[in-house]
């Protein structure tokens, strides 16, 4: 075996590694999307993602396609995500309240104890 048989053995090697991570992260691509969009129907469209690897890409844009769309009637992210922020805003316009209140009151409290002694 001489040194260019093993150099084309690593480079065979090199392709078939680099093949198999492509194939694995378009597998699960759609799938992947679909949970991070909080779709209803991830597991599905993960299923039918590498199904569409398996037929050589006759299903795989289906599902990409289907990772994207959104049913009418389910809630929207941004929807839930900016009722949360207003939420979050009126809480810390409360707590921020409270603490001057309290502020005032050890302010108040520290005043009268110093004059009495």
């Amino acid at each position: 075996m001489t040194g260019l048989d093993v150099f084309t053995f690593v480079v065979m090697f090199v392709l078939l590694t680099a093949v198999a991570i492509l194939i694995k992260i378009l597998g699960a691509l759609p799938g992947n999307i679909a949970r991070s969009r909080a779709h209803p129907q991830a597991d599905a469209i993960n299923v039918c993602g590498w199904l569409g690897i398996v037929t050589l890409g006759l299903l795989w844009p289906v599902a990409l396609i289907w990772a994207y769309t959104r049913l009418p009637g389910t809630p929207d992210q941004d929807t839930d995500s900016r009722q949360s922020v207003k939420a979050l805003k009126q809480t810390i316009a409360e707590l921020s309240q409270r603490l001057e209140t309290l502020e005032k009151q050890l302010l108040d409290t520290v005043m009268q104890g110093g004059k009495d002694t």
